[in-house]
């Protein structure tokens, strides 16, 4: 199954390559202007998906009933819920119709999706990683503290910001490298690293 335009779209941005669409997009000697689409989307591995309303608690081991079992065996992952309710379990114990696994977080009666470990289902959970960081990047409350604080007798003095502001660019470069290294595709930070070293700088200063 192919991944969703959203995330398409999604990984594009995260990886430097902006969200014009293919009508619009002119010629590049870099070859990667299709790969999402053409690539990407229909080969990355996929896994089997099922969804299940057991209740959870937070903390706790529970046996789950899924709608089907496929895929789910013994000491296998599983992506439990999405987005910040995501998270990744081991399988401790299954049956024909059940798993058994330890939850850190809690997830309603109402329904949750459940996905085996692949390709796609990590791809969504570095997604919504990668969104939690480039919103705390981009927050204005660092650039109001970014910039020279004071000099004096020759010591400069920094707002903290400007530190903030650099380990939080890391964070998300590192985020979008796993994301390159998931996909096949590279990411434009790396190609073209001053791009990478402006961004950081605007976000310093």
């Amino acid at each position: 199954m192919s991944l969703a335009t959203a995330e398409i779209e999604s990984v594009r941005f995260h990886l430097g390559y902006g969200n014009v669409s293919n009508g619009a997009l002119p010629y590049t000697d870099d070859g990667y202007w299709s790969i999402f689409d053409d690539i990407v989307s229909p080969y990355l591995g996929t896994g089997t998906e099922t969804s299940s309303t057991t209740t959870i608690s937070a903390g706790s081991t529970i046996t789950v009933t899924p709608a089907s079992m496929t895929g789910i065996a013994v000491y296998g992952q599983l992506v439990v819920d999405v987005a910040e309710q995501a998270e990744v379990v081991t399988v401790k114990a299954a049956t024909s119709t059940t798993f058994t696994a330890y939850f850190a977080k809690a997830h309603a009666a109402t329904g949750y999706p459940i996905a085996t470990m692949s390709g796609k289902a990590r791809l969504r959970i570095l997604l919504h990683e990668a969104d939690l960081a480039w919103r705390s990047m981009t927050d204005i409350g660092i650039a109001k503290t970014a910039g020279l604080k004071s000099i004096d007798k020759q010591d400069v003095v920094w707002f903290e910001g400007r530190r903030v502001s650099r380990e939080r660019f890391e964070h998300y470069r590192a985020i979008s490298c796993s994301i390159s290294s998931l996909v096949r595709v590279p990411s434009r930070y790396d190609a073209y690293p001053g791009n990478a070293a402006r961004m950081v700088m605007m976000e310093a200063y």
